[in-house]
């Protein structure tokens, strides 16, 4: 106290305030006016006053000053990727709740239905929804940087190199991409790019990803700059119970929906790259002149443009137009009907309501003979028309149109050598269900990552001995889930006259779970039950 001359005549209440001991009391400042008296000693700046009370004094404040001014900094660190990761591994097991368009999603509907228009093939031709508020600064130096370093590994990997300079000249003789002169319009955006290699996909190994969430010299960057449009499309739920309905499926996807649409002439310099085939050659400058994957409002303009079309032809082909809005989930659609004939007409239909957009539907699947032997012959023009193989990998799915079973889809990669929490997550989220038909083997990756977290293990720490045996352990036996065979028609459609619904519940002390089944009736007299859906939570 030598430090506090103002400090030395007043009676402490706690002598021994230097040294730690127990709280005997907690006294809320809603009380405090019953105990405080006249009096307080306040001294130099970053010392401690004494307030009296009928304790006696007690001090608060600063105990010490330091002799120089200290240096901090605040930080907030977000780690987006791994939020996303832990709402995704939970999320499947809740409803979608109704959803209400926000302001800027109803400013963004109003945007696109003012400024869409059709060109002269059909396609449509859609502005950017840019926010005026946000300023973009100069962003061809950092995309010049990221070229430069795509092509170090071009210089250890040829394969990918030519991958890349093939899907850069697709873009170029399709004429979803141009030249542009080095000369920087007041108005761009430059978008670094990288490759993402899909060996799982059946047509498309490589793909060239569009970086539009990059930052500008101003600090923001296009994603920043854009506004996010409505999430149109219905839950990934209902459309593969409705999807089970049919007694006759089909499948198919859009190729390169996207890029399917144009982007205005007023907007596509927002849209601009660099790009060489050599490193020898000149930097030269490109922009885009699609919609394109890695720009924030793409899906939007995408999937709200396959809207329109079946909005313009819902005078002439009703049906198609109901399938078109509530049987895609973004690029892919899975329908069907209750027999041979109408499916046909379907899906003739829905071809010429896309197709007059610029939409050309691709690598269709179906358990319908008839159709599948048609099918090759509707189109020279298209490549991959027809699915290869009878297994059709979709959603997490996998479809035998031979046998009209649905199995599991596990894609499992080898692990590191420590099993860490982090790891744990993303391994045990490969699984994908989106049905629940393996409930009660996902189940266990929910409570192992419970015990987890109740373990108190950092994202970066290895979890707990007797979990990583008992994941790997379970994990070996994964695989085994793809050998799991399910009729996909749960046996419902216009003809079948009599369907009930089960539902069977249970519970644990670590979990409940809830499956339903339906019951139907066939017109031979026979009954056929089959699991629609289930959901399993943990406790």
């Amino acid at each position: 106290m030598s430090s506090w001359p103002h400090l030395r005549n007043p009676a402490l209440a706690d002598q021994h305030y230097a040294k730690p001991g127990p709280i005997d009391v907690l006294i809320g400042m809603d009380e405090m006016d019953k105990f405080l008296l006249t009096g307080l000693c306040k001294g130099p700046p970053d010392t401690p006053m004494a307030q009296n009370t009928v304790f006696g004094w007690v001090l608060f404040g600063k105990a010490m000053r330091s002799s120089s001014p200290s240096a901090g900094v605040l930080s907030l660190h977000c780690d987006v990727q791994l939020i996303r990761m832990v709402s995704k591994f939970w999320e499947l097991e809740e409803f979608p709740p109704k959803r209400y368009l926000t302001v800027e999603e109803e400013a963004c509907e109003g945007h696109f239905r003012k400024h869409c228009r059709r060109a002269e093939d059909g396609r449509y031709i859609v502005r950017l929804p840019l926010k005026e508020s946000v300023p973009l600064g100069e962003s061809r130096n950092i995309s010049v940087r990221s070229l430069l370093r795509m092509e170090k590994r071009f210089a250890v990997d040829e394969e990918l190199r030519r991958q890349y300079a093939e899907f850069m000249q697709e873009l170029l003789n399709m004429g979803h991409m141009e030249l542009v002169g080095n000369a920087q319009p007041h108005k761009s955006y430059y978008m670094p790019h990288h490759a993402v290699v899909k060996n799982t996909s059946s047509t498309t190994k490589l793909r060239v990803v569009f970086n539009a969430s990059c930052k500008t010299t101003s600090g923001f960057s296009l994603n920043d700059a854009l506004m996010i449009g409505p999430q149109l499309q219905e839950d990934l739920f209902s459309i593969m119970v409705r999807f089970r309905t049919h007694r006759y499926a089909i499948m198919a996807d859009v190729e390169k929906m996207y890029r399917q649409v144009y982007v205005a002439e007023q907007d596509v310099d927002y849209q601009r790259i660099v790009w060489r085939d050599d490193p020898t050659e000149p930097i030269r400058d490109y922009r885009m002149l699609r919609v394109t994957y890695g720009v924030a409002a793409a899906s939007h303009l995408a999937v709200r443009s396959l809207h329109q079309s079946a909005l313009d032809a819902i005078e002439t082909h009703k049906e198609a137009t109901v399938v078109i809005m509530r049987d895609f989930y973004m690029d892919d659609l899975l329908t069907g009907s209750f027999s041979v004939d109408n499916l046909m007409k379907l899906r003739n239909d829905v071809t010429i309501v896309l197709s007059n957009a610029g939409f050309e539907l691709r690598k269709w699947a179906t358990n319908c003979d008839e159709l599948r032997e048609k099918i090759p012959h509707a189109s020279k023009q298209i490549s991959h028309l027809l699915a290869d193989g009878d297994e059709v990998r979709t959603l997490g799915i996998i479809w035998n149109t031979s046998d009209d079973c649905l199995s599991i889809a596990v894609n499992l990669t080898p692990l590191p050598a420590i099993l860490t929490k982090r790891v744990f997550l993303s391994d045990s989220s490969k699984v994908f269900d989106p049905l629940g038909l393996i409930a009660p083997c996902t189940i266990l990756s929910k409570i192992w990552l419970q015990r987890i977290w109740r373990a108190d293990v950092d994202w970066d720490e290895p979890v707990p001995a007797d979990v990583a045996e008992e994941w790997l352990s379970h994990r070996q036996q994964l695989p085994k889930l793809t050998a799991l065979k399910l009729n996909r028609w749960i046996g419902t459609s216009e003809i079948v006259e009599h369907a009930e619904y089960h539902v069977f519940t249970d519970a644990s002390q670590r979990a409940y779970a809830a499956v339903l089944y339906c019951r139907t009736q066939l017109p031979d007299g026979t009954f056929k039950v089959v699991p629609v859906a289930a959901r399993a939570k943990r406790i």
